[in-house]
């Protein structure tokens, strides 16, 4: 991950709110314990409908694989950033995979919220995450694409 002083300002919002969502994930199951129900979805099918219930000790691991696509995430993220400074990316590339980053930090805190209700998580969150995920990936592609090719027209 980068130094925060030395991101831009939508990226320095990305990683708030990724900060923000990892906090309230751990620390809503350890305050708010004794006001979850004893047993929660334990697993969601593909139109967000329970199929496996489990004990409320399971709601810990959310934020356990949440921290872990974080830290991989601001991995991916700290690897783009030495390219956008050798010049091999464009300075948006970071922003995009940040976007990802807080896209699945986003949804697994939904996860776990439903979770904690005790409800499904309805059929729109898969095809919603796609969606987002695709624009993201999209963006990505495209303002490398075309930074590539300014770079090849500006050498050649």
């Amino acid at each position: 991950m980068k130094k925060l002083s030395s991101l831009t300002g939508p990226q320095k919002i990305i990683e708030g709110l990724c900060a923000a969502t990892l906090a309230g994930m751990i620390l809503g199951p350890v305050l708010f314990r004794g006001r979850l129900p004893d047993r929660i979805p334990g697993h969601y099918n593909s139109a967000g409908e329970i199929d496996r219930w489990t004990g409320k000790w399971e709601l810990l691991l959310l934020p356990v694989f949440s921290v872990l696509m974080y830290l991989f995430l601001s991995f991916c993220c700290r690897l783009i950033g030495e390219s956008v400074r050798k010049g091999e990316l464009p300075r948006s590339a970071y922003t995009w995979i940040a976007g990802t980053k807080l896209v699945v930090i986003g949804t697994f805190a939904l996860i776990e919220w439903h979770s904690a209700a005790a409800r499904p998580v309805g059929t729109w969150l898969l095809p919603a995450d796609s969606a987002l995920l695709a624009v993201l990936m999209t963006g990505f592609l495209i303002s490398a694409l075309r930074f590539a090719r300014k770079q090849k027209e500006e050498q050649g």
